[in-house]
Order: structure tokens, then C-alpha cells, then sequence
């Protein structure tokens, strides 16, 4: 007996251990049974709610006071009867704050609300905002943020001389006055007016728009007087340079408005002055030059309207004479007058005669000379569009220019930095630092093995003349090119649709190419949220590259999606049910309890959760027997009434809006088809699909910490920042305090 007692409590002990590690997929439906509901009537509380709405809207402050104090005696005989409070009150005395005209007086009015503890927490957000955007509260916060940017520069370029100097104090005196140098040339290149000053005076002019009769408004009118001034002297400055800039460019279109428009600032300015009559001095001699260049002779030389020349004219016009040979012909003639005027006619029928190294070879002769012709050929062979191996090979030798001169030079490879000072000035200031740049040549030498492909220009030129001249004489060159290119970037499908066009191009390599490519166009097809779409992308891939791998799998995959395609796919994961448990109870989908609660013995949601696929019908995904998230789910199908799906889908809106201002971090995105479908859910029309594939939403429903994947960090308390830092040339490490200067506001970028 006892034998069997110990095998019995052995087997069972077994079972346990044994079913510990697997998952239970319950049976039944996964969904509490409705309740029902009944009409819910209006209370007093309700009715002095609406009578206080009804009263904000047509009455006065006072009556609306009033029926508050009504509303107050019936909140506190509802706690008397020992009946949870009804959240309306501190609603009323907002909504009264709010019906006065004085910005002031509701900004001290919400800021007293903020200090009870009944408030709702969006309620407390929104007061938060308004309290916040007091004008004058913002302007002070943005003048501190100016002088904490300030004193963090200076505290930080000293702080890490000094603490680059620990491990080599003979450096020490040089790297603090190379400190005391840049500091002062910040000061000298900082615009008179910061950043957060011209917010500031935003604000300024703000409160004396809102509150023109306030008594701060003298003292902020003088204020905004002397910040107008610098912000004035600040656009003149940074004209001046820009017009600058633009004449050492040639631009000197770009440097006539710039020096304009400084002198607008300031109309006696010499420096806009002296700008401005360079600049139209050049534009002037441009349009001469432009206008004698296009100018049309009244009267032609004879060498001009002889046999040579009218031949030259004639062979030009004619698309059947042979251009070639009369340009020759008149080039062994013996006169030279029309010699320039030849040899670009020759140039342009080796350019027909797929003969286009020599045809630019000419354009080059003749560019080199000083006549009208020049001009032609040189804005020939300037021009991308024109002669676009030209431009392909000169971005090329662009790319490499700056590569050479990365590694070599560093920052240094421009020249020194733009002081606003005489050049010698300038390399006088950043002439020490060529020691540290010559020293980290082997750092740069290593970092260009990880360089990114090169910028877009070469490509673009490159991809022109293949399409201009396919069978051109520098076309394999181009293509081989390309090939390279697009593969280094894992572009496969256009390095494969490149490859096919070169006869020379290996088999083996070319089926390797068309894999990857058949790879790369099926990992697209993944990446799309609408249904058709991904089904155009699985067909592309199955029509194009057939005899693949992938081609094969996106046949498959194109099957199975037209077979279990869903009307909608709104997904509502686990993790955003953990995180508001309202839309996962009665209120919302009604789930049983046992499948959020972590026990896989009872079942167990899947991190997927509940997919709305349409319709009034739910797909609810319960984790596998393995208890594995990367298992796939056990799928259960559920079908929910009119009346439940309703409440589900305005309670994921109302939860979702709200999340959004409670936290930045919950961004409810904009989504049509979903919307759409909410409201067709809302109506009880959502029992008719909408069987058109562009009304599919694939939206997703997911919690903050499951789509960041990581816990909230706090604010820092320390306002600064240790930092360690190391110099390859001469290996020192040093250690030193960095000051964290204020984080810029949203709305920065529109103070530029």
C-alpha cells in the first residue's frame, strides 16, 4: 500500500514537472460572456453637468459659479453616502477658469488647480500646457538657456584643455591658450543674438500682442527695442558673408541680392556697398560678353559667305550630306579663316559617327581658343547633361580628391576655418593644429576602409550616358562600373539588371546575381503594409526571376496570401493589453483573465495578441505547447456582437489619444483605412467587408515598452558629464567634467 501511495506521488510529481514546461491551449471560446446591459440614467451629478455646460455656453461666469457650488453640495452628499467620487468637479472649476477673457487670470487660475490632488491624469497634462505657455515664463527660460550655452562653452573648452594636458603637462600651456583662442574667436563669430534670444523676443512681442495694457509692457517694449537691433545687425552680418562666399565662387548673381539685402539693414554699411558694386560691375561685363557672343554680324566678311563656308552651312543643314568630309575639306584648304568654325563641325560628326572620344577631343581644341566658338564648346563640355561621361569621370576624380585630402588633411583639407578674418590671420590661428592632423593620418587611413559608397553624383551621370549612348565607346566601362557600385550598396536588382545588358558578363556570376536579386525583391514584398502591394511585389519577383530560389518561395507566398487574406489586419499586441488593461476587459475585448497572467498552464496570449481581420471577426494568438514567442501561435477564431465590437474600437481610440498626450513617447499615427473601418465598427455596419484590397490596414496597436524595447532612463541629476578621452598621436588619455548645455526646443529650426 505504502508501495503504491510512493509510485502514485512520483507519477504525479512527474506530470507537474512535466506539464510545467509546456503550454495548455484552452478549450472554448477565449472571451468572457457579454454582460448585459441596461439603459443607464442620468443622476444629479449628470444633470448639473449639463446645466453647467448648457450655462457656459449662453450664460454668464456668475450664474455658471452657481450651478458649480450646486454641483459641489451634490458631489459632497455623494462621498457621504460612501459613493466613489464622480471626477466631474475638477472639470467644472476648469471649464469656469476658462470663461474668463484674461489670459493672465486663467493661466493663475489653472496653476491653482494643478495643486489638487483629484485631477484626472489628462486633465493635469493639459493645465500643465497652459500653465507652460505663459509668454513671459517661456521668454525668461529661453534668455537662462542662452547664458547656461554660453557659460558651458567657455567651462567646456577649458575644462578639456586642461584635462587632455593630465598625462603630458608640457602640452598644458599650449592647449589652454589654443582654448583661450577658440573661445574668443566663438565670442567674435556668435551672431549678436542667440538662438534662444530670438525666441525669446517671440515671446516678447507674443504677451504684447495678448496683453498691450499689462504694466511689465514699457519695460518688454524696451527689451524687444534692443533685441530687434541685434537681430537687425545679425541678418546684416550673415548677408555680408553669404555675398562674400558668392563672389569667391562666382555667383555673382547670389552676391548682388545678399549685399542688397545687407544693405537694407543698414544702408550706409561700406562693406555692403564695396559687395554690391563688384558684383554688378561682374554682371555687367557677363551680359556684354553674353550679348556680343549672341549678337548677330549686320554684315558677313567675304571669307564668311565664300564656297567654303556656304558648303560648311550647307553640310550642317543636310542631314544626308556628309558632314565629316566637307569640315576635313575645308580644314586642308588654304584659307583658316573658318578653321574653328571646322573643326567644331568636325567635332559633331564623329559625335554622330559613334566616334565620341574624338569628337570630344576636338571640343576640347576648340575650347582652348579665344573666339565665339570657344564659348559653345566649352559650355559643351561643361554641361552634364550634354557630356555626361565628362561629368561622370570629373566626379570620379572629385570623389578621390576628397578622399586623398580626408585621410592626408582631415579637417584641414579645405584650409583653415572661416574666421571672418584676413587668410593669413586664419592659418596663423590653425596653424598648430596641422601637428594633430598629420599625427592621426594612420586613424583616417583605417576609418576609410568603413566609407560609405560614393555620393550620388557619379552614379547619376554614369546611369545618363548609359542611356544615352547604350553602345557607346565607353559604355563597358560605365556598366562594369555601376555593377560595382550598386553591389558594394546591395542593390541587386539594379546591379543584375545592369549585368544582363553586358554580353560579357560570366554566367555563374550572372546567376548569382539574379538570386540575390530575386532575394532582395521578396525581403520588399515583407517590408509592405498593404495587401495588394505585397502581392504585386510576390508577382514581380515570381515573373521576373522564375528559375530562383526566391522566385519559387514568392509563387508559394503569393498563394498562400490570396488564400488567407484578410479583409483587415488592425493587430492589438499583448503588450499594449498589459499596459491598458481596460481594452483587454469587459469594456474592451472581454478576454478571459487566465491569459494575461502569465501562466502558461491555463494559456497564455502570444506577444501578437488580437488581430481584427475584418468583419466582426477576431484572431486571438495563444502561445504554442513549446511556450516559445518565436514558435508559431496557436490560432483561435472568435466573433465578436455589433455592440462589443463598437465599444472596443471607441475605447483603442479614446485610450490611444489619451496615452498620446499623457506620453510623447505613445504616438498614435494617422491611419485612413483603419479609421474607416472604426467608424464603419461604430455604425454596426462593419458585418459587410469592404472587399477592395487598397482598404486593408495593417495597423498595430503596440506598447511603449514593447515597440522601444528598453525601460525609461531618469533624468540625470548632475548637470554635467565625465568624460574620458584619448588622442592617437601622441597617446595621451585624459579625463574632465562636460557641462550639458540646455536641450533645444522643438520649434529651434524655425530660428535658424
Amino acid at each position: 500500500m505504502r508501495a503504491r501511495w510512493i509510485l502514485a506521488a512520483l507519477a504525479l510529481s512527474g506530470c507537474v514537472l512535466g506539464c510545467a514546461g509546456r503550454a495548455t491551449v484552452p478549450a472554448g471560446s477565449m472571451l468572457e460572456a457579454e454582460r448585459t446591459r441596461s439603459a443607464r440614467l442620468p443622476d444629479e451629478i449628470d444633470r448639473s453637468a449639463r446645466e453647467l455646460m448648457a450655462v457656459a455656453l449662453i450664460g454668464t461666469r456668475v450664474q455658471a459659479q452657481v450651478v458649480r457650488d450646486e454641483l459641489a453640495r451634490r458631489e459632497t452628499a455623494r462621498r457621504e453616502e460612501g459613493l466613489r467620487p464622480s471626477g466631474v468637479l475638477p472639470y467644472a472649476d476648469h471649464l469656469i477658469a476658462a470663461m474668463t477673457d484674461d489670459a493672465i487670470a486663467y493661466r493663475a487660475a489653472a496653476l491653482e488647480l494643478l495643486e489638487r490632488d483629484d485631477l484626472d491624469e489628462p486633465l493635469r497634462e493639459f493645465l500643465q500646457v497652459q500653465v507652460d505657455d505663459d509668454p513671459l515664463r517661456l521668454a525668461q527660460i529661453r534668455i537662462s538657456d542662452s547664458r547656461k550655452h554660453r557659460s558651458a562653452r567657455v567651462f567646456n573648452a577649458f575644462s578639456s584643455a586642461a584635462g587632455r594636458s593630465m598625462t603630458n603637462m608640457t602640452l598644458a600651456p599650449v592647449r589652454m591658450a589654443t582654448a583661450a583662442v577658440n573661445v574668443a574667436l566663438a565670442e567674435r563669430m556668435a551672431d549678436p543674438i542667440s538662438l534662444q534670444e530670438r525666441q525669446a523676443l517671440k515671446h516678447w512681442k507674443r504677451y504684447i500682442e495678448e496683453h498691450p495694457g499689462a504694466p511689465e509692457t514699457p519695460q518688454i517694449v524696451a527689451r524687444i527695442e534692443s533685441a530687434q537691433q541685434r537681430w537687425f545687425e545679425m541678418k546684416r552680418r550673415r548677408s555680408l558673408r553669404a555675398a562674400r562666399k558668392g563672389l569667391e565662387l562666382g555667383q555673382d548673381e547670389v552676391a548682388l541680392l545678399l549685399s542688397d539685402r545687407a544693405l537694407r539693414f543698414s544702408v550706409e554699411d561700406g562693406d555692403a556697398q564695396t559687395l554690391f558694386a563688384e558684383a554688378e560691375a561682374r554682371l555687367r561685363e557677363k551680359r556684354a560678353q553674353r550679348r556680343r557672343v549672341l549678337a548677330a554680324p549686320t554684315r558677313l566678311a567675304p571669307e564668311q559667305s565664300g564656297p567654303e563656308a556656304r558648303a560648311l552651312a550647307v553640310a550642317l543643314l543636310d542631314p544626308q550630306a556628309d558632314l565629316l568630309a566637307v569640315a576635313d575639306s575645308v580644314l586642308e584648304g588654304p584659307t583658316h579663316t573658318l578653321y574653328p568654325e571646322a573643326r567644331f563641325a568636325r567635332a559633331i560628326a564623329l559625335f554622330e559617327a559613334n566616334r565620341e572620344v574624338e569628337s570630344w577631343e576636338e571640343m576640347e581644341f576648340v575650347a582652348r581658343r579665344r573666339d565665339g566658338i570657344a564659348r559653345h564648346a566649352s559650355s559643351l563640355l561643361e554641361q552634364p547633361v550634354a557630356h555626361p561621361y565628362g561629368a561622370f569621370r570629373s566626379a570620379i576624380a572629385e570623389e578621390r580628391a576628397d578622399l586623398v585630402g580626408q585621410v592626408m588633411l582631415g579637417p584641414m583639407r579645405k584650409g583653415p576655418r572661416e574666421l571672418d578674418l584676413p587668410r593669413p590671420l586664419e592659418w596663423m590661428i590653425d596653424g598648430p593644429a596641422f601637428v594633430g592632423t598629420l599625427g592621426g593620418i594612420p586613424q583616417r587611413l583605417i576609418s576609410t576602409a568603413f566609407r560609405p559608397p560614393p555620393s550620388r553624383r557619379p552614379v547619376v551621370h554614369a546611369y545618363r550616358y548609359l542611356k544615352r549612348r547604350p553602345d557607346g565607346e565607353h559604355a563597358d566601362e560605365v556598366r562594369e562600373w555601376l555593377i560595382e557600385h550598386e553591389s558594394d550598396r546591395d542593390n541587386w536588382v539594379g546591379a543584375y539588371q545592369l549585368a544582363r545588358r553586358d554580353p560579357d558578363y560570366g554566367d555563374d556570376a550572372l546567376e548569382d546575381l539574379e538570386e540575390r536579386a530575386a532575394e532582395q525583391g521578396l525581403k520588399s514584398a515583407d517590408g509592405q503594409r498593404r495587401r495588394d502591394l505585397k502581392l504585386h511585389y510576390l508577382n514581380e519577383v515570381a515573373m521576373r526571376y522564375p528559375d530562383t530560389e526566391a522566385g519559387a518561395e514568392a509563387r508559394e507566398r503569393a498563394l498562400e496570401e490570396i488564400e488567407s487574406a484578410a479583409t483587415q489586419s488592425i493587430r492589438i499586441s499583448r503588450g499594449f493589453l498589459i499596459e491598458n488593461p481596460d481594452a483587454a476587459g469587459p469594456e474592451g475585448l472581454g478576454l478571459r483573465a487566465g491569459l494575461l497572467d502569465d501562466e502558461p498552464h491555463n494559456g497564455e496570449l502570444h506577444p501578437d495578441g488580437v488581430t481584427l481581420v475584418g468583419g466582426r471577426d477576431l484572431e486571438i494568438a495563444l502561445l504554442a505547447e513549446s511556450v516559445d514567442d518565436e514558435d508559431p501561435p496557436e490560432i483561435r477564431h472568435e466573433r465578436l456582437s455589433s455592440e462589443r465590437l463598437a465599444r472596443l474600437v471607441a475605447l483603442l481610440d479614446e485610450t490611444a489619444i489619451e496615452n498620446a498626450l499623457i506620453d510623447p513617447l505613445a504616438g498614435f499615427e494617422p491611419d485612413a483605412d483603419r479609421d474607416l473601418f472604426f467608424e464603419r465598427a461604430r455604425l454596426g455596419i462593419a458585418g459587410t467587408r469592404d472587399s477592395r484590397a487598397a482598404a486593408s490596414s495593417s495597423y498595430a496597436f503596440v506598447g511603449v515598452r514593447e515597440k522601444y524595447s528598453m525601460v525609461r532612463t531618469h533624468k540625470p541629476l548632475l548637470p554635467f558629464d565625465l568624460v574620458v578621452q584619448g588622442t592617437f598621436p601622441d597617446l595621451g588619455l585624459g579625463a574632465f567634467p562636460r557641462l550639458r548645455p540646455p536641450a533645444t526646443t522643438p520649434d529651434a529650426i524655425l530660428y535658424r
